[in-house]
């Protein structure tokens, strides 16, 4: 079993209903080492952007969402989040697991989402 994550909006001259979330499928082990790793990076100073992306919701339905963050959020989060994974220092097999989810699955769709500014 497995959840989702989901970064931002297919929007390739395609009508507001038919829009697709961007994203990707995640092992259900990866997908709690990532969670743990959300929890890291925002909940000591940034709830609200935590609160978006990791909403209770999610913890239902099984997804961690980047797409109700603005331009400015969602920057700030993608910082946020390579910035940490960077000073991890013999990064456990968990931390290393949640990077693979970052890397692998977030990044790309980060890199092509319209809201990212390559810093």
């Amino acid at each position: 079993m497995g959840a989702s994550l989901f970064v931002g909006w297919n929007d390739k001259e395609q009508r507001e209903a038919n829009f697709q979330r961007t994203g990707g499928f995640v092992n259900s082990s990866y997908w709690d080492a990532f969670g743990d790793l959300l929890d890291a990076v925002f909940l000591p100073n940034y709830p609200k952007l935590h609160e978006i992306i990791k909403s209770e919701e999610g913890e239902y339905l099984k997804f961690y969402s980047f797409v109700e963050l603005d331009k400015e959020q969602f920057n700030q989060s993608v910082k946020l989040i390579r910035d940490y994974i960077a000073k991890q220092n013999n990064p456990t097999e968990w931390q290393k697991m949640a990077q693979v989810v970052w890397n692998e699955i977030a990044e790309p769709y980060i890199i092509k989402d319209n809201r990212y500014l390559p810093s």
